[in-house]
């Protein structure tokens, strides 16, 4: 295969091609749906679904459905049809051990080598297809298949967080922090994660900024910091305080973020103080600008309680990749990424 990179969104984690992209995406961990695009085309999709608790339900069942519902779309548009089940284009299935699969592939408008999955361990039912033109070597394609779906996971590694990999955004999560939300533009990502409720929420903020050289061409980090979210900033008294971080084994200059909240009375001033009140909460962040990604980088940690910040950002650093090959080629403009984005 050539040059690869890691894919994570929802506990689905795979190598894929390095100019694959995610193009859209949808739902959350018990459902949800990922497409990923070259220049030219859509070039995989993957589906998941949270298996029914008490309920049996086959991985022959969902791909007799699924291909009947094909069929009946091929038929309306008017193109020819055929599936073959039960192909044989894995080269090796010992990674499968432990759990029901059925590989298949189907052509109409395109040829698709497909996987039908459930894990035992994440309780999910995963169906992926990797998508060729016919005029594209089935030799060819055949491999590239079979060495991607060599590399599917569908839960964490031992010993590891969530993976979460796009546009060359790659960190690990507790998993117990579940996505609320989500911005994709090449100019600015941003992930949000929250685990808990009440006073013992905790909110992470993983946010990745283009652009760098340009936006700090004329000003320091401390400056575009509170520039560039201050809107984030209205309710919190925020100190930064120069620093360095080692990510990837590199020095890179940072600043270290504290926050607390502002004061109730002057929250009372605020016009309409009562609509949609916030709750109030601490701060701990690290900022850091990544000369070889020319990407300025943001993790933030918001908790109900001073005392609550227990070293969660600097273990996110630890695993965070922001400098990676795929990061320094993009110099896109901000433009929306992923259609699907929240």
């Amino acid at each position: 295969m050539k040059p690869t990179k890691d894919f994570g969104w929802q506990g689905i984690r795979l190598r894929i091609p390095e100019e694959w992209n995610l193009g859209k995406v949808d739902g959350d961990a018990k459902s949800g749906y990922a497409r990923l695009d070259d220049e030219e085309l859509v070039r995989a999709e993957i589906e998941w679904r949270s298996l029914p608790v008490g309920g049996h339900v086959t991985v022959e069942d969902l791909v007799d459905r699924y291909i009947s519902n094909l069929e009946k779309k091929a038929a309306k548009a008017g193109l020819e049809f055929s599936c073959q089940r039960r192909a044989r284009f894995l080269s090796d299935k010992r990674w499968l051990e432990g759990s029901s699969y059925e590989a298949f592939i189907w052509e109409a408008d395109f040829r698709a080598y497909n996987l039908a999955r459930t894990h035992p361990g994440s309780r999910r039912v995963v169906l992926m297809r990797i998508l060729a033109r016919h005029d594209e070597s089935v030799e060819a394609m055949s491999r590239l298949a079979d060495e991607i779906f060599q590399t599917l996971e569908d839960e964490p590694r031992s010993g590891e967080g969530v993976l979460w990999g796009v546009y060359g955004l790659n960190f690990h999560m507790a998993p117990d922090f579940k996505l609320e939300e989500h911005q994709l533009r090449s100019g600015h990502i941003r992930l949000s994660f929250e685990r808990g409720s009440g006073r013992q929420q905790h909110q992470v903020n993983v946010h990745r900024v283009s652009m760098a050289e340009l936006l700090l061409k004329d000003t320091d980090l401390a400056t575009w910091y509170r520039s560039f979210f201050h809107k984030e900033l209205r309710e919190l008294l925020v100190e930064t305080e120069p620093s360095s971080v080692d990510v990837q084994g590199l020095e890179h200059d940072a600043l270290a973020i504290s926050g607390m909240p502002r004061s109730r009375l002057r929250m009372l001033l605020r016009p309409l103080p009562l609509v949609n009140p916030r709750p109030r909460r601490f701060l701990h962040a690290v900022l850091w600008h990544c000369e070889p990604s020319n990407r300025i980088c943001l993790i933030e940690h918001l908790h109900r309680k001073r005392e609550d910040e227990g070293g969660l950002v600097d273990s996110l650093i630890k695993d965070y990749a922001c400098h990676t090959k795929e990061a320094a080629a993009d110099a896109r403009g901000d433009v929306e990424l992923a259609s699907g984005s929240q």
